[in-house]
């Protein structure tokens, strides 16, 4: 599946013949590296694919991550949704198939907000015995975040300072609200809004601190800022700055 994450596998193999069993793959087209945002729509691809053509490979997608206010399903094409709330699908001999389905966040979603998918595949040989299913599995899961900003770095002579203006926004929607302190500088404000920060005499080495925005709802973001003070071309393990 190009262009789509994998977020987590199962496998499953038939206890009285090994031969027969198959595996499950779940998949997004939303990066889990990225936050999602309130509101935000994304798939999810449940991919089976059979091991030795049993009569059925089962997959499914269990329905813990939709029974809060955090996600919807939107369409779940060629998935069934069963009494339990999981979301199924099912291969028949040889042939693989892959099911989507379409995820809304929720426009309220709490901030930081997280959740992690967990499939199941099981496995008939024949139409009439009993599904042997594997232990629920997960991997890899999402957070929400109405905004996510990059951290920034600068790099200063021993003693140095810069200057944040108050019209900064790193993005659309933000205004900038506040700070935190740095343990080898100071950070003072202006009446126009705008930040100063100044290095210690003398220090060499990192410091940081972190501004805060917050969006027309009210809801704070941080963005992390790096100072790297003097020459650190020659340290090892140094963190390069900003290209």
């Amino acid at each position: 599946m190009n262009d789509w994450y994998p977020l987590t596998r199962a496998w499953v193999t038939h206890p009285e013949d090994p031969r027969y069993g198959g595996h499950l793959e779940l998949f997004s087209d939303a990066d889990p590296a990225l936050p999602l945002v309130p509101g935000q729509r994304f798939q999810l691809a449940l991919s089976i694919t059979p091991q030795d053509a049993p009569y059925r490979v089962y997959g499914y997608l269990l329905g813990d991550i939709f029974e809060n206010t955090v996600l919807d399903v939107a369409r779940h094409k060629g998935l069934g949704k069963l009494a339990n709330g999981r979301y199924a699908t099912y291969s028949s001999g040889a042939e693989p198939r892959t099911a989507t389905m379409t995820v809304k966040v929720a426009a309220d979603a709490a901030e930081g907000a997280y959740f992690l998918p967990r499939v199941v595949v099981g496995v008939k040989r024949t139409e009439d015995e009993r599904l042997v299913p594997s232990m629920a599995v997960s991997r890899i899961g999402f957070r929400v975040r109405r905004h996510w900003l990059p951290g920034r770095s600068m790099t200063l002579a021993p003693g140095g300072g810069f200057l944040i203006p108050g019209a900064y926004v790193p993005a659309e929607g933000l205004r900038l609200t506040g700070t935190t302190f740095p343990s080898r500088g100071t950070v003072s404000t202006s009446p126009d809004g705008s930040l100063s920060y100044q290095a210690d005499p003398g220090h060499l080495g990192y410091d940081s601190f972190a501004l805060c925005f917050e969006d027309d709802l009210g809801h704070r973001v941080w963005q992390e800022i790096t100072v790297h003070l003097g020459d650190l071309s020659g340290t090892p393990g140094a963190i390069l700055p900003d290209a």
